[in-house]
């Protein structure tokens, strides 16, 4: 009987501990950490990148690996946005999406997704359309215009998601404890 009454306080104890410890699902921490810190690398600001890559081509400096993965070659506007933009975000969604899914994370995690999705197709659709004019030499002033009208509506939804996955997480983040800032 005594030890019956040892072994149910000991159960209990660790059963505690597992739960307190969150080894049934991610921690608050995780979240933020999948979620937040990644979302640092959407730029919602296309005008940028392209202004970037403009000038690498006009200088030669645009290069990708060689088929040896050891050396780089000369590459074009297409080809190096394939290899930067293409998997930028392919290991985080499938982090996000691993991310243990309970009431108080399923809309986080769901805007998250979304937004990391949505951004995902404009790496690997609008980017490599855009770099294509470079490569054939359309004019700045196209260019230009491209991207604005990237920036105006895509962009702008990418801004819209990014908003609506912050107001999730912060307060998220700020209940449970996690230290963060914002910039």
């Amino acid at each position: 009987m005594k030890n019956q009454r040892i072994i149910r306080a000991v159960s209990l104890v660790f059963v505690s501990f597992l739960f307190s410890c969150q080894l049934f699902g991610d921690s608050p921490d995780k979240v933020f950490q999948t979620i937040g810190l990644n979302a640092n690398k959407i730029n919602g600001s296309f005008s940028r990148d392209f202004k970037e890559l403009r000038q690498h081509k006009a200088g030669g400096s645009m290069q990708v690996p060689a088929a040896d993965n050891k050396t780089l070659r000369p590459a074009t506007c297409v080809e190096y946005v394939n290899y930067v933009y293409a998997q930028k975000l392919d290991r985080d969604v499938e982090r996000i999406g691993k991310l243990t899914v309970t009431d108080e994370t399923k809309p986080i995690i769901n805007a998250a997704l979304d937004l990391f999705r949505y951004a995902d197709e404009v790496y690997k659709n609008d980017y490599p359309a855009l770099a294509r004019m470079i490569d054939e030499g359309k004019t700045d002033v196209e260019i230009d215009a491209a991207v604005e009208k990237l920036d105006s509506t895509k962009g702008a939804a990418l801004d819209q998601k990014y908003k609506t996955t912050m107001d999730l997480l912060l307060p998220y983040a700020d209940k449970h404890g996690v230290k963060y800032k914002v910039m």
